[in-house]
């Protein structure tokens, strides 16, 4: 008998799977918390801060104290060098900007900030002043994340295979829950991004061993439908993510509200079941035998009283080394395409979607839309993959072309000033790149040798891995040709930073010129 015959008699999907799925589907709602530094570590209008003008009002502390950048527009990080304790009130409410200063007035950088709240009350920016020449240090947050998950999804597979993947959903639960705690109640800059680097260790490793644990509870005629419920229900936790901090903008509150259903999930995941394959493969027979009879009796099935485990056939297949992947030609280009698909699709999509508060219109707005997008995105490229007109060659190669092309379409209208033709060209390129990584995993699950399969996929994990880390710098400022940059003064001003525009060109002229060799993989 094989293994997936015993579903045959305890039920393919059943009550059973049902409840336990739902605890690890639960888990997905809140699991993938890269997007919180989307409102977390949002930007704040800021000034530099005249302790002797505090009781004057915004405006007229701008008008007294902060020169103007070459733009025209105040200053973030400098102030005038001026003894205001030599001014009495009424120069300050009488302030003639024309008469009070000369040429010869110098500027001094910012020591201390006010925070505008226009959109946040708080966000990390102003709890940690991560502004002028500490500016770098807010994507790099996201950075450390990414690599925490990279670690986190290293050691999550060759663990859940040691002790099982109940016992590794829990341990990388509690790490997240820790590292949640650290991040959110952090004193300092380093706290917090420690805590953001065990955040990302423990969701990775733990989204993928219940993802697999998922995968294994129900019969061959459902995983496809399980799998694609673990994507729908991650989907939906980027919805969340806005409409939370909509209703909260404080970064500390929001964060609560956000990742603290973790710890509840923590409590729930103790019943979860353990996996039967898992149990089987690793010979611990009487408990297999235990927990497929009790899925029967819940299900309904019709399980033989005399049923032993010990009759199911070894499966496990042996694993060839990464080298393997190089060895030969065909293999060493099809490893080498779908690395590359993987990385470049990774980095449009998290590039994108790390600075949604650089496009045009309203924050809240746009990362709902572009999250909502996600779910018929995935719908469609399914569709696709198993339309016979197209394929799976064909639909990955269409996909990564169309959001490329989306990307360098935008380009002109950056250049002209259109927000809302950048913002719906931005969300449209990244629910294509969402639809070309669902493609590429479908794609390389299959083409790859049995022998190497996953030394296949987990080499380009790897890279996307890596594309996510560069994900959050590639949102830098890209200037008109002539102009200079934005975070410096030019006599023609600067354009406002948007996500991804440097990759555009690079991703489009890519995508032609690799898409003859997809065809042919």
């Amino acid at each position: 008998m094989k293994y997936d015959d015993v579903y045959d008699f305890v039920g393919q999907v059943g009550v059973f799977q049902v409840c336990a799925s739902s605890c690890l589907l639960l888990y997905c709602l809140f699991a993938l918390d890269s997007m919180t530094m989307i409102f977390a570590g949002a930007d704040m209008p800021h000034f530099c801060q005249v302790e002797e003008l505090e009781n004057l009002s915004y405006d007229l502390q701008k008008l007294i104290a902060i020169p103007l950048d070459g733009s025209g527009a105040v200053s973030s990080c400098e102030m005038f060098n001026l003894d205001y304790s030599n001014y009495s009130m009424e120069d300050y409410l009488t302030w003639n900007r024309t008469l009070m200063m000369d040429n010869n007035t110098g500027v001094v950088p910012c020591s201390k900030w006010i925070y505008e709240q226009v959109v946040f009350v708080s966000t990390i920016v102003s709890r940690f002043g991560l502004v002028c020449e500490w500016s770098f240090l807010i994507p790099l947050v996201s950075t450390v994340y990414m690599a925490g998950s990279l670690v986190g999804g290293a050691i999550g597979g060759p663990l859940s295979d040691r002790i099982g993947r109940k016992p590794t959903i829990l341990v990388f639960l509690s790490v997240k829950v820790i590292g949640v705690f650290l991040s959110t109640f952090s004193p300092n800059y380093v706290v917090f991004i420690v805590g953001r680097s065990i955040m990302g260790a423990g969701s990775i490793g733990c989204y993928n061993t219940c993802y697999v644990l998922t995968m294994e509870l129900v019969g061959p005629k459902y995983r496809s439908l399980m799998g694609g419920s673990v994507q729908v229900a991650t989907s939906l936790c980027f919805v969340l993510q806005p409409l939370i901090a909509y209703l909260d903008r404080h970064d500390v509150r929001y964060q609560m509200a956000a990742l603290a259903p973790n710890a509840v999930v923590l409590l729930i995941a103790l019943e979860v079941c353990e996996s039967p394959r898992w149990l089987v493969v690793t010979g611990r027979h009487d408990n297999a035998e235990k927990l497929f009879r009790q899925m029967s009796l819940v299900n309904g099935g019709s399980l033989p009283p005399d049923f032993s485990t010990k009759s199911i056939e070894n499966e496990e297949n042996s694993t060839g080394s990464c080298l393997l992947l190089f060895r030969f030609p065909v293999l060493r280009l099809r490893t080498i395409l779908c690395a590359y698909l993987c990385f470049t699709s990774n980095l449009l999509y998290f590039s994108l979607s790390l600075n949604t508060g650089a496009l045009h219109g309203d924050i809240f707005f746009n990362a709902l839309v572009s999250a909502s997008l996600e779910v018929p995105s995935i719908v469609v490229c399914i569709f696709l993959v198993e339309w016979k007109f197209l394929g799976r060659r064909f639909s990955t190669f269409l996909t990564f072309f169309l959001s490329s092309a989306s990307c360098l379409l935008c380009i002109p209208m950056v250049l002209m000033d259109i927000g809302v033709g950048e913002t719906a060209l931005s969300i449209v390129g990244k629910s294509l790149a969402v639809m070309t990584y669902t493609a590429v995993f479908i794609l390389s699950s299959e083409i790859f040798p049995t022998e190497v399969r996953n030394a296949g996929i987990g080499l380009i994990q790897v890279f996307g891995g890596v594309a996510n880390m560069a994900a959050s710098f590639i949102g830098e400022p890209m200037v008109r040709p002539g102009f200079k940059n934005s975070r410096m003064k030019g006599e023609h001003g600067s354009i406002r930073p948007h996500p991804g525009r440097s990759t555009r060109l690079l991703l489009c002229s890519a995508a032609v010129r690799s898409g003859k060799h997809i065809l042919t993989m």
